[in-house]
């Protein structure tokens, strides 16, 4: 049965037409949301732009200062949708008196994904990236992702269509006075559109076996993170709770020592090289999970110490 649904799976993505990992680079961008109310009106303009683009967007986050996107479709209908939104986002913008903060909807990236594998690890990489910044988020409930949509079979797909709307409704969800194209097949609630609604998460479903392995892809796969992260130029980040169970294993195939406490001080120091090389750990995260000084560790990694 394992063997029957990765078969089905392939020959979705096989199938499928080019799919992109679109993305803007959040560093030396300045914050582009000041409140919840910026935040709707985004992914409101998110959910226009890509109904008119003909493209299918599988995934979606939105951060403080820079954005991610899985979108299937041709690169210039891709790059596209992402001119029409920041059309849009950046006119709100500057309709507030914050132009200058319109340089974090910068030229995008734009990296095509070739494998299934790479799929999975792009749309787990994007769903995570809130957990990854804040430790309070739950990454499958957070509202400013598509996170939440995949394998819920609580999922309450509500809302008024669009074109059950006024014009003066629509108005005030878009904050324009001249209407752009919205699909009727974009449902609204209190203001904001659904993301059940523009997302084709569904069809992002026949990209994973389960809701077991997409869950894992999210949560557990370590190497598929850094990956997606070092793909659009981004240094991975990761937890010490997914990092710990490297750590020991580290620590036993290596040393043959049962724990980083284990370890003399010259032991520990590899230890930090590899964690340094291999998973990109931070100096910080590095004593912690090596036992070590941080002011040995600040010797060992002089670049990646606070200046």
């Amino acid at each position: 049965m394992a063997f029957y649904k990765e078969s089905l799976a392939e020959a979705a993505f096989r199938q499928a037409g080019p799919i992109h990992h679109l993305y803007t680079k959040g560093l030396e961008c300045e914050v582009l949301f000041h409140s919840d109310e910026d935040r709707i009106v985004a992914v409101n303009y998110i959910a226009i732009a890509i109904k008119v683009s003909g493209c299918k967007l599988l995934a979606y986050a939105v951060m403080d200062n820079h954005f991610h996107f899985i979108v299937e479709g041709m690169a210039a209908q891709a790059l596209a949708f992402y001119d029409n939104f920041r059309g849009m986002f950046g006119k709100y913008l500057s309709r507030h008196g914050r132009s200058g903060t319109i340089m974090g909807l910068a030229e995008p990236g734009l990296k095509t994904i070739t494998s299934l594998r790479q799929l999975r690890n792009e749309i787990a990489y994007v769903l995570r990236n809130p957990f990854v910044v804040n430790p309070d988020v739950n990454v499958f409930a957070y509202p400013w992702t598509s996170g939440n949509l995949y394998f819920n079979s609580f999922l309450e797909c509500g809302g008024a269509s669009a074109n059950t709307l006024s014009v003066r409704e629509l108005r005030r969800i878009t904050i324009m006075r001249n209407l752009p194209d919205i699909d009727s097949s974009i449902h609204f609630k209190d203001g904001a559109a659904q993301s059940w609604s523009f997302v084709d998460y569904k069809y992002a479903e026949s990209f994973f076996d389960n809701a077991r392995q997409f869950i894992f892809c999210v949560l557990r796969n370590v190497e598929g993170q850094i990956e997606a992260a070092l793909n659009c130029g981004e240094i991975p980040v990761l937890c010490d709770d997914e990092l710990i169970p490297h750590v020991y294993k580290l620590c036993s195939e290596k040393f043959r020592a049962d724990s980083p406490s284990a370890l003399d001080t010259s032991a520990k120091k590899q230890l930090a090289l590899m964690l340094k090389k291999t998973y990109y750990s931070s100096n910080k995260q590095i004593a912690r999970l090596a036992k070590l000084p941080l002011a040995d560790v600040n010797t060992l990694f002089p670049l990646s110490a606070p200046k």
